[in-house]
């Protein structure tokens, strides 16, 4: 397994681990701003953020690319962003942004080639304990490589998104968090995929 991909299995195995110490500290007791078993009051909030994250992009064994040398991989940049409303103080529905970018070849006479995958979705999200949240979406990719000189679009298709998080600071109104996200776009009627992992940080206002 690759070193990233293994750093990135161990965030998700810590974030449960991390966020029970704090989760039921509370056992179950009602504090202001704060409904049953810790959980903040946000039903009916308006909820909206993002995070930043570094990681990696994979083909899996796909030909989406037309570089010639596509071995030349640091890790790769996430950005996303969300807005939408919180159902409940547990359950939030919104729409989602995402873009991973990464360099995969470099060259001093021809520059850089940086492929490009963004996707919009519409997400849900899910609080299993106060400061542990889950998160899944469905929605459409865009996958593009972009050389200096041109860009080249290389298809639309299908995004499906995984996250998991923790909230390091965590309010009623307001969250610091650490997340893992995992994405894939789908291109070329099923025949092509791109996946993006990443672990970050990100904010939230509620």
């Amino acid at each position: 397994m690759k070193p990233i991909k293994s750093l990135l299995v161990l965030a998700f195995m810590c974030v449960p681990a991390i966020a029970s110490a704090q989760g039921y500290r509370n056992g179950g007791r009602r504090h202001p701003g704060r409904a049953a078993y810790g959980f903040h009051n946000r039903a009916g909030h308006l909820t909206f953020g993002g995070s930043l994250g570094l990681g990696f992009m994979s083909d899996n064994g796909s030909h989406i690319s037309s570089c010639n040398n596509c071995d030349y991989k640091p890790l790769a940049g996430e950005g996303d962003f969300h807005i939408g409303g919180m159902l409940s103080d547990r359950v939030g529905l919104m729409f989602e942004g995402q873009g991973n970018i990464q360099t995969i070849h470099s060259s001093f006479r021809d520059g850089d080639t940086v492929l490009a995958q963004t996707a919009a979705m519409v997400a849900g999200q899910f609080w299993v304990l106060p400061q542990l949240w889950i998160k899944g979406g469905l929605g459409f990719s865009h996958l593009s490589a972009d050389n200096e000189f041109f860009t080249e679009d290389l298809g639309s298709g299908v995004a499906l998104m995984a996250a998991a998080g923790v909230e390091l600071f965590s309010a009623r109104n307001f969250a610091l968090e650490l997340q893992g996200r995992i994405i894939e776009g789908t291109y070329n009627g099923g025949d092509d995929h791109l996946t993006s992992g990443t672990i970050g940080l990100g904010i939230n206002w509620y």
